[in-house]
């Protein structure tokens, strides 16, 4: 762990160095840094200090302690004992009078001058003349801890806060809030008579919270962590460290995260709920056990106290900063830190007592929600009535289990397990929950590990058993195993006839019969209407997925038919899902984009859809391949490489062919290789096998690079092979009719993706009116050709993919031989985009393909040639000194994002890069870099 640092506090920092800039002028005053224990006021004062001592100002610093009986004007004599061990007192005539005052304090200054009652006014002018001689821009002094100051101490502030005003001194005393009526007191006052500026802290923000915490660890904490940090610590930074300490002392910085309770957090609960009194106490307790917010009327039915005993224990724990009002009448702890600090000083009798008053209190008025179950289930379980609070996770986990919410359904079922004898029908049934949740989340090696075990114990009981096999059977689906699915669902026939024909759908689905799965899903449709939704939405699915290859308008259709039922009822899962399935449609759009993916990513890891979020993932990679946001795309696919490799599903040899055009896009010949040798030794569907590897790997990187011809035998074998299994989709074979055309006569390629599936593809058609327009011109109608290149052509808002560029070129190179449109308009046009996509290969390419045209070739494309020299000799790239200027401008990320159409992480990437490159610190640094060196 390392030492405690000061994240954030960006503002009131900035407003402390204004006023020790003052002091250069003569100008000092009083500064209160107010806030709770932990909130970093000893942190932000002590980095004023170290800005001071930086600044040629003299630092004096002392604090209060507390104690019984203080000792008069203690932190003042701190202070100045600290600095003469380190300075001497200036000989100056003007202070000489002061120092038998000054004595009172350091003795080593001489005689001590007789006790009077003007002493404090006549220490504080000679603090004042102190500041006036010192041979220094001025004097800093800090008091720590003012609320624990002795009165003297008090009056001692006071007085410079009313004389500090043309003297180069500059007081700075932290306090807490609620600690001390005087102190509270003068510091008011002072505010009132404006002798006084106060710098009230605040918690952090989330953001800074994990800018906190990678700062103590020196490293990218997880997510986990982070959230965990941003539930518990309140935003107090003292916390902060101590949690993360406490985490790493234990070994659990990667494990579970338990519910740590800051020690001087703790001890401070603990002191305001001695406070109170015993029934304020017992209420606090009570309602801890509910949770953050509770409702004080169950509370006062389960401990049988009056209104008026709730109202005055409210009372004094609200005086108390325990709790706060929660409209419209409900009452919560003022954190969730709070409460857990609370609940850990309960001895485990008190908390069963408690959770048993509760729990009877409750289940007299609780009705059937989801939200009763869950708590109920709590309070029996702590109560230690494992029976009840069986049957209500169980409640719970079903519950969760109709929304698609299966994070909140797993762990349901995990407390239930937890209070099941084994071998017992209560555990059973929990067990065929269990089968459930992970049937649905994709999970296969659990859902068959567990639907096993639990066949065999229900082979007396015919239904349920059929119930089990059902469930096993969509597991073994996920799978990709088919005959195993078939055979499965064979055995459980009869059970629940449309569930198990919509299986069926899918089962087609899985074995390229797109017509029958199409035809299967219809039939399901017209059965349940919307009487069973989850039911709906899936045949949906299975339609949009076995119709989207042949008409990409009508897979659409599908998917937004099956999303608006999962919202309507909402479902959580299928939302998911079919938000998936939408935005993987997008990939087929001229300008791809990522936020339905984003959103259903999300949708899905919030309801424990893992084998839905890990195929996101791959949908993820192919929209920022588009792009060259290669950083990104390879987290994306990596990710789904972790995800899907735990979970065994099928789609594990597409991820690693994935990657491997991921690193051949990089330039990264050997892992590309390495990554088809992998995927082509795991079990593979054989179309994917010999369409995908020369169709969306091989063919695709030669294309980036500029290789035209090694793309165009890569898609002619991918061509080959996709004639027999026409229902994979396959993105480029627009691309593969214009590469036949631009290279050869293209006549049967174009008729061929024409009368295909998915020629209504964005991404297919517009290739395929590039290849018209080419052929067009190469016969001589220059006015056809131009009309429907323009057709194909229209302007479009958002980021050029780099494919794009590619068709293009290979139209301004027939259009120049041809004699029809404007193709150095174009030439130049690709070439600027080449070069700023860092495609070497290509841009050479196209500046070869110029000259031999007969156009003049710039040196650099427009995006090169804007690169200063000085910053070109760094390396710095096009889309880098896009970025810096718009730095420059002052810009954040996300708005350079959105003017450059990138994704946030790509300009924080291209930031860091600039950074590393110049040498720079910080993002002010950063912008002067566009000016060249004068030297």
């Amino acid at each position: 762990m390392r030492s405690p640092v000061l994240v954030s506090r960006t503002a009131e920092r900035a407003r402390l160095r204004g006023a020790l800039d003052e002091l250069g002028e003569g100008r000092g005053g009083l500064w209160v840094l107010r806030g709770d224990p932990g909130i970093g006021k000893s942190r932000l004062a002590s980095a004023l200090a170290a800005d001071a001592a930086e600044a040629g100002v003299e630092v004096l610093s002392g604090r209060a302690v507390p104690s019984g009986t203080p000792t008069p004007l203690r932190p003042l004599s701190e202070a100045l004992l600290g600095w003469l061990r380190t300075h001497e007192v200036p000989d100056d005539r003007l202070l000489a009078p002061y120092l038998p005052t000054l004595a009172r304090l350091a003795p080593q200054l001489g005689p001590v001058a007789p006790d009077a009652a003007s002493s404090v006014m006549l220490l504080g002018e000679a603090l004042l003349r102190l500041a006036r001689t010192v041979p220094a821009r001025g004097l800093l002094l800090l008091i720590e801890d003012l609320h624990w100051a002795d009165p003297e101490t008090l009056a001692l502030v006071e007085y410079l806060a009313d004389n500090t005003r043309e003297v180069p001194l500059l007081v700075l005393v932290t306090s807490r809030l609620h600690e001390s009526p005087a102190a509270n007191e003068l510091v008011t006052a002072l505010q009132w008579r404006h002798s006084t500026e106060i710098v009230d802290l605040l918690p952090l923000a989330d953001d800074d919270v994990a800018a906190l915490a990678r700062a103590c660890l020196g490293d990218e904490p997880s997510d986990a962590v982070v959230a965990w940090l941003q539930r518990y610590s309140a935003g107090y930074p003292l916390f902060v460290e101590e949690m993360l300490a406490d985490l790493s002392d234990a070994g659990q910085l990667d494990g579970p995260l338990p519910v740590l309770v800051p020690r001087p957090f703790a001890r401070s609960v603990e002191a305001r709920l001695a406070e109170v009194g015993p029934a304020g106490r017992e209420l606090a307790t009570a309602a801890a056990m509910l949770g953050a917010e509770f409702d004080w009327r169950l509370v006062a039915e389960a401990l049988a106290l009056s209104d008026t005993d709730v109202a005055t224990a409210l009372r004094e724990l609200r005086d108390q900063r325990l709790v706060v009002a929660v409209p419209p009448d409900r009452f919560g702890f003022r954190h969730a830190l709070t409460r857990e600090a609370v609940l850990s000083g309960l001895l485990a009798p008190e908390r069963a007592r408690l959770a048993g008053l509760l729990a009877a209190a409750l289940a007299g008025r609780s009705t059937d929600s989801a939200d009763d179950h869950h708590q109920l289930a709590e309070l029996f379980e702590a109560a230690g009535d494992d029976a009840r609070a069986v049957e209500l996770w169980l409640a719970t986990a079903r519950d969760a289990i109709g929304r698609g919410a299966l994070v909140s359904a797993g762990e349901a079922i995990r407390r239930a397990l937890r209070g099941c004898a084994p071998g017992t029908e209560p555990e059973s049934r929990v067990r065929e929950a269990e089968v459930e949740v992970h049937a649905l989340a994709g999970d296969v090696p659990h859902a068959l590990e567990a639907g096993e075990r639990l066949a065999e114990e229900l082979a007396g009981d015919p239904g349920r058993l059929a119930a089990v096999r059902i469930r096993l059977g969509r597991a073994l689906l996920a799978g990709g195993r088919w005959d195993e699915a078939e055979a499965m669902l064979a055995v459980a026939a009869g059970h629940d006839p449309v569930q198990e024909d919509v299986l069926a759908a899918r089962l087609a689905l899985g074995r390229e019969d797109d017509r029958a799965a199409a035809e299967r899903a219809t039939a399901v449709l017209a059965a349940v209407g919307e009487d069973r939704p989850e039911i709906a939405c899936e045949a949906w699915e299975v339609l949009g997925r076995a119709t989207r290859a042949r008409d990409h308008v009508a897979g659409e259709e599908a998917f937004e038919a099956g999303y608006r039922i999962a919202d309507a009822h909402d479902l959580p899962l299928w939302r998911c899902r079919l938000l998936a399935a939408l935005g993987a449609l997008d990939l087929a759009a001229r300008r791809p984009t990522e936020e339905r993916l984003v959103a259903a990513r999300r949708v899905a890891l919030d309801a424990g859809a893992i084998a839905v979020a890990a195929r996101i993932e791959i949908d993820l990679n192919l929209v920022r391949i588009r792009y060259l946001d290669l950083d990104e795309a390879m987290a994306a696919i990596d990710n789904a490489i972790s995800m899907m490799d735990r979970l065994r599903l099928p789609e594990l040899p597409m991820a690693y062919l994935l990657r491997a055009a991921t690193h051949g896009l990089a330039g990264r010949a050997e892992e590309m290789e390495a990554d088809i040798a992998t995927a082509g030794a795991l079990p593979m569907d054989e179309a994917l096998r010999l369409v995908g590897i020369p169709g969306h790997v091989r063919s695709f990187v030669a294309l980036a690079h500029g290789r035209y011809d090694d793309a165009r035998g890569q898609l002619a074998t991918a061509m080959e092979y996709h004639r027999r299994t026409p229902s994979m989709p396959f993105s480029l074979r627009g691309f593969w009719a214009l590469l036949e055309t631009a290279h050869g006569d293209g006549t049967a390629a174009r008729e061929e993706v024409r009368a295909g599936p998915q020629a209504n593809s964005p991404h297919n058609a517009f290739a395929l009116g590039y290849a018209d327009a080419i052929a067009l011109g190469r016969a001589g109608d220059r006015a056809g050709a131009e009309r429907v290149f323009a057709d194909a052509e229209w302007g479009l808002p958002g980021r050029e993919p780099w494919p794009e560029l590619h068709a293009r070129l290979l139209v301004a190179v027939a259009a120049a031989r041809d004699g029809w449109g404007s193709p150095e308009a174009w030439f130049r046009h690709c070439l600027d985009g080449l070069v700023g996509y860092d495609l070497t290969e290509a841009a050479s390419g196209c500046r070869v393909a110029m000259r031999e045209a007969g156009f003049a070739v710039p040196r650099k494309a427009a995006g090169a040639a804007a690169v200063p020299a000085h910053l070109h000799r760094l390396g710095v790239t096009a889309r880098e000194h896009d970025v810096l200027r718009l730095v420059a401008e002052g810009l954040q990320n996300k708005q350079i994002a959105e003017r450059l159409y990138l994704s946030v992480r790509t300009v924080e990437t291209h930031v860091a890069r600039l950074l590393q490159r110049t040498g720079c610190a910080d993002r002010g640094e950063l912008a002067a870099q566009l000016e060249a060196p004068t030297t």
